[in-house]
Order: C-alpha cells, then structure tokens, then sequence
C-alpha cells in the first residue's frame, strides 16, 4: 500500500469516525474541526489499531481536550 492509500485510507476512517461521533461531539459542545484533528491524531497514534479502539480513545482525548 503506497503513502497516498494510507492517507486516503486514514481520511476515510476520520469521516466514519466523525459520522459515529457526530452526537458526542454535539453534546459536549466540541467544534468539528477539533473534533477532526483529535480523530486524526487518534488514528495516527495507532493506524493499525481496531477502529473501535480509535473511536475510544478519540472520545476520551476530546473530554480531556475539554477539561
């Protein structure tokens, strides 16, 4: 797999993320261009990870980025 079909990969699992955390991210009063840098640094910090996994810990580093 080249760099570019890792990024396109890596974009597409930040839009399905996002999707899924739409209402979270609505309810703790988080902007979506935050909210997309977490998802994008979550996904960085483990691109191999389970996407569940990176959904989790996306949601807990937005309440962090929240305290």
């Amino acid at each position: 797999m080249s760099d570019s079909d890792t990024r396109v990969d890596g974009k597409q699992l930040c839009e399905r993320l996002l999707t899924r955390l739409g209402g979270f991210v609505q309810g703790i009063g988080l902007s979506v261009p935050a909210a997309w840098e977490i998802v994008e640094r979550a996904i960085a910090d483990g691109p191999h990870a389970d996407p569940a996994d990176i959904e989790a810990k996306a949601r807990a580093w937005m309440l962090i980025a929240l305290a």
